[in-house]
């Protein structure tokens, strides 16, 4: 096996890691701000497509376009960036993925940063 996703289940298991990441942001009212009005489901879908290519599995496209257009108008803080991005941090940690594979996927979330933070 050649990628992080499939490693720790695939689909299945990152949907439901991607559901415990948004109850940990939805249970921070100061985050869940950014949420008003986007469907969860949506949501929960395109996550999965951007922990796919974060997580390095073949063919996976995840464009700045996208993410920029996604978070556009929401006034995303650097602050709130790293808030986020340490929840999913806690999130991975706890669902046993290893140390150095959480530090392989929070360079791919790093490094769209530019597309998200926006204030």
């Amino acid at each position: 096996m050649d990628n992080l996703f499939d490693k720790y289940g695939g689909i299945d298991v990152m949907r439901e890691l991607i559901k415990e990441f948004y109850a940990q942001v939805y249970a921070r009212p100061a985050l869940k701000t950014y949420f008003e009005g986007t469907d969860l489901n949506d949501l929960i879908q395109h996550q999965c497509k951007f922990f796919a290519y974060a997580m390095g599995k073949p063919f996976q496209e995840y464009k700045d376009e996208w993410l920029a257009r996604g978070h556009a108008g929401r006034n995303i803080s650097e602050d709130h960036f790293m808030k986020v991005a340490e929840l999913l941090r806690s999130v991975l940690l706890d669902a046993g993925v290893e140390n150095e594979d959480v530090k392989d996927i929070m360079i791919a979330v790093a490094s769209k940063r530019p597309q998200i933070v926006n204030v």
